[in-house]
């Protein structure tokens, strides 16, 4: 089915948004928090997290945990697949921060949103991580791009 993406899109933006923000009331508030079988399957966990309490959690605990937190999607593909549901997929850009430092990296977001009440709610989320050869690449082409003067010499070389 062929329609307007625009409340997939708006979902999205606002979903990166509060996770920006890190507005873990926000981004269970984009939740579809009735399906007791929702499921969200974060990059870095080999089970899905099912259900609302399962998913509370893991956002309340990230929140709190990291001082920064940035999303990007990039090159999204939105659709609508019904009257009621819509479609997304793109890649994450991400960076988390604490006390220790940032890291981030890119993986690939398969979301599902359907409409309830008149609101779009978020019933499946899945991240996939690129693979380590991928991120590498990636890594000495940004590297590359730089410049030699972009790499830190190594400690105890002259």
């Amino acid at each position: 089915m062929s329609g307007d993406t625009s409340p997939v899109e708006a979902a999205v933006t606002a979903w990166t948004g509060a996770w920006s923000e890190r507005k873990s009331a926000r981004v269970l508030n984009l939740w579809d928090d009735v399906d007791d079988q929702a499921t969200y399957l974060p990059a870095e966990r080999i089970e899905p997290l099912i259900g609302i309490s399962a998913v509370t959690d893991y956002v309340k605990t990230v929140c709190y945990l990291f001082g920064d937190i940035r999303h990007r999607p990039e090159s999204p593909i939105y659709r609508r697949l019904s009257e009621d549901t819509g479609m997304a997929f793109y890649s994450l850009a991400w960076m988390f921060s604490d006390n220790r430092g940032p890291i981030g990296g890119t993986c690939r977001v398969t979301a599902l949103w359907r409409r309830r009440n008149d609101e779009w709610r978020l019933f499946h989320y899945a991240e996939a991580p690129l693979a380590p050869l991928l991120e590498l690449r990636d890594f000495y082409e940004a590297v590359a791009a730089e410049g030699l003067d972009a790499i830190r010499p190594r400690a105890g070389s002259a």
